[in-house]
């Protein structure tokens, strides 16, 4: 039996989705709470996007694969009351047997920077700049030059054994930069991303911003995979995961 889960979690306090041993993962807590509601470890769980530590979720899809036909709301909320509070499942379906997980059409992730006044409540969740003042206009016009087509492997947390193997070749749909709610929201739309590549692209470009480490020329020429990967890697806490779609 297959189930597709929609989850949502604060990931400040985890190492990322995937499941390692001696450290607190998402995938980890989610396979205890579903390991306790049904009693058995026979079943398997795949997520359609591996955040990253500290990176968070709104609509992180799950594929669960189990051995029998559960009622769905006794499920969800068997399973939620046994997630820790920072892991809410937000929903589950059942799917078609030949269902894929890896059959993304689309991911949306936001970046939030805060150029104005902290929020205590919001602190988790946005980066905080508010000694600088960003011009919107400049840094969509950067943020341009990422988007369609691109070799991202100077933008990526990717070994050099790890470029053997991995595509690194991506298009990105689309990067749009909007004020929202007294917030700079950075949104992110393409089939798939790379380790770190969201958080590399932000970082240079509010570098090159700011006249700091890395010029427009140097991003065109690092697209173009010539020169040095870029060392600008920016904090996780303001990236989540928005939306997934099929």
């Amino acid at each position: 039996m297959k189930l597709l889960l929609s989850i949502s979690y604060d990931g400040t306090d985890y190492n990322g989705w995937i499941i390692q041993p001696k450290v607190k993962t998402i995938q980890g807590e989610l396979t205890k709470a579903i390991s306790l509601v049904t009693k058995t470890n026979n079943f398997k769980l795949m997520g359609a996007s591996k955040t990253d530590s500290g990176v968070h979720a709104l609509d992180q899809k799950v594929l669960l694969e189990i051995e029998f036909k559960p009622e769905l709301s006794r499920f969800q909320r068997a399973i939620n009351n046994a997630l820790p509070s920072d892991i809410i499942l937000n929903s589950i379906d059942f799917v078609d047997d030949d269902f894929s997980i890896r059959n993304v059409k689309q991911k949306q992730y936001v970046y939030t920077i805060n150029d104005r006044n902290t929020n205590i409540f919001d602190q988790r969740f946005e980066l905080n700049l508010k000694d600088f003042k960003i011009d919107i206009k400049r840094l969509q016009d950067i943020l341009n030059l990422f988007v369609g087509k691109h070799d991202f492997k100077l933008f990526s947390g990717l070994t050099l054994d790890e470029q053997l193997t991995i595509n690194t070749i991506r298009t990105i749909d689309s990067i749009k930069v909007i004020d929202q709610d007294s917030k700079i929201k950075i949104i992110f739309e393409a089939k798939s991303f790379i380790r770190y590549q969201i958080r590399m692209i932000v970082g240079a470009s509010l570098h090159c911003l700011q006249n700091k480490r890395i010029t427009i020329e140097q991003i065109k020429e690092k697209l173009n995979g010539i020169g040095e990967k870029s060392t600008i890697v920016i904090d996780s806490k303001g990236l989540v995961l928005q939306h997934i779609t099929f």
